[in-house]
């Protein structure tokens, strides 16, 4: 089978959000049993930092007006698939999300793939669904559109006399339709007219040889370019599910010496884009850490942070990190919570490197989205046997093993991964803190006696302690249910593909 896929980003080259990291792994994985080829933009010209070939050019009009393309040829750095890439000076420097690339972007994928010999074009969230219809159209190909968050349609555009967004031009023209998790298919089920067509909830994954802990200095060497190397600026280790226990509590120090991380920050400023760091972390390694990593919108429930985190703190001696940026506005309440109140560090900026040492350094990591389509921050964080406390939604409901809701009677740390709770207001929030902290650090002794231990754990970070249980627990759940290489998800896109060449040909859909 060959496929083409269309990719709006792509880690680490251009990377926004998860979206970025899928079309990394999704096309490494399925090149082990498919023809793939993928197609982008040269975003900024970000490609010509790679060893690259120029293989022709491409002349398309749009809106009257000439342009011409140039078409590069690549391997991806670190999964080696094929990447065909379109790039013209002043189209590449437009806003990533500018309508007008994926417009432009529609003309070039059909321009190129006419006299190709494709079996399937699978486009990825709503910049892509311009480019489908043309597809299925023109060139008379079986598409597929993977949803990534529904929420986001894109510009309203003119296609054969209708005036539709960009993603229900997709839903209309592609023969089968998935989103990234069950559950968030059966809470859009409603909301998309998806037909007589295949809809399906394939859930994310992620690639735990990159996420694996005992590998978290290669990926901060090579997430910096090798420009900077951890070692030289605060305790980070390897570490594996079995020594966690261990070695995590020690790489808080990262936050709580004043050096380390800061120096980190500082030279990182010196080769990429600044990071802003907001307050202060105080303590020692005893003292819970909870982590937050991902964008400054919305969607990730930061008014309920800022709801809840001012009260929570006056009750609880407890630490919160941040990496963030986003919306304006989110960032600049966010400098406000750190100037208010102690314990709260923000790293306005984004590091991927970093996103190591927070997951290992925290105790448990912050998701109250207020949806989540699949989330890939839960994942990692697990991978690196961190448990999340997290709203019980899409993606998150899916991939998390929730702590019982009262683990004395109905004890589960052997299998728990996190605390979810329903509601992401302020009391669903604190609710799910202080049930996570409550079992994880303050009433170890009473677990210990009603779970009859033979010796009691007195300390969070013990190997036998409840905590100690769900890191590992954490690590084995991403590697044998939430990896791309064990998930199965990799053949259910397979099935997908398959589905829609047959709804194509045979049904006429």
């Amino acid at each position: 089978m060959r496929i083409v896929i269309l990719a709006p980003t792509i880690t680490p080259i251009v990377s926004y959000g998860g979206l970025g990291d899928v079309m990394r792994d999704l096309p490494k994985f399925l090149k082990e049993c498919c023809e793939v080829e993928v197609l982008t933009l040269n975003h900024y010209g970000k490609y010509f930092k790679l060893i690259h070939e120029n293989i022709g050019e491409i002349e398309i009009k749009y809106k009257n007006v000439k342009f011409s393309f140039d078409v590069l040829k690549c391997k991806h750095p670190e999964a080696n698939f094929d990447i065909t890439v379109f790039s013209n000076e002043k189209i590449n420097n437009l806003n990533v999300w500018d309508p007008t690339k994926y417009e432009i972007f529609s003309e070039l994928v059909v321009e190129y793939l006419k006299d190709k010999d494709v079996d399937v074009v699978s486009g990825h969230d709503w910049m892509c669904g311009l480019a489908l219809a043309k597809c299925k159209d023109l060139l008379n190909l079986p598409t597929t559109l993977t949803i990534h968050n529904e929420a986001f349609k894109g510009e309203l555009v003119e296609y054969k006399g209708e005036v539709l967004t960009f993603l229900d031009l997709g839903i209309k023209y592609s023969s089968a339709i998935n989103t990234v998790s069950p559950s968030h298919a059966e809470e859009i089920r409603g909301k998309i007219n998806i037909d007589n067509k295949i809809f399906l909830g394939i859930l994310n994954g992620i690639d735990i040889e990159v996420y694996d802990p005992i590998k978290i200095i290669d990926r901060m060497l090579i997430l910096s370019e090798n420009k900077l190397n951890p070692l030289d600026y605060s305790y980070i280790s390897p570490y594996t599910a079995e020594d966690a226990h261990d070695i995590k509590p020690k790489i808080k120090y990262a936050w709580i010496y004043k050096g380390g991380i800061f120096d980190y920050i500082n030279d990182w400023n010196k080769y990429f884009q600044n990071l802003e760091v907001y307050g202060s972390l105080e303590g020692d390694i005893k003292k819970p850490l909870i982590g937050f990593v991902g964008r400054a919108t919305y969607q990730k429930g930061f008014n309920t942070i800022f709801e809840t985190l001012p009260e929570f703190l006056k009750e609880h001696d407890v630490n919160f990190i941040f990496l963030t940026k986003g919306e304006r506005g989110i960032e600049e309440r966010l400098k406000e919570l750190c100037r208010e109140l102690d314990n709260v560090m923000a790293i306005i900026g984004y590091c991927l490197p970093l996103t190591s040492i927070i997951y290992a350094s925290s105790d448990w990591t912050m998701m109250p989205s207020y949806w989540e389509p699949c989330g890939l921050v839960q994942m990692e964080s697990m991978a690196y046997c961190t448990p999340v406390v997290a709203t019980e939604t899409g993606g998150l409901k899916d991939t998390i093993i929730p702590l019982s809701p009262n683990p004395l009677e109905e004890p589960n740390f052997d299998r728990a991964t996190g605390v979810l709770f329903k509601v992401p207001d302020k009391l669903g929030l604190r609710w799910g803190l202080e049930h996570a902290l409550n079992w994880s650090f303050y009433r170890i002794d009473e677990v210990c006696k009603y779970l009859n231990y033979r010796t009691c754990p007195r300390d969070p970070y013990h190997k036998n302690s409840p905590l100690s249980m769900m890191m590992r627990n954490c690590y084995h759940h991403v590697l044998k249910n939430l990896s791309w290489q064990n998930s199965g998800s990799i053949r259910k896109y397979i099935g997908l593909f398959g589905g829609a060449i047959y709804k194509y040909y045979v049904e006429g859909i």
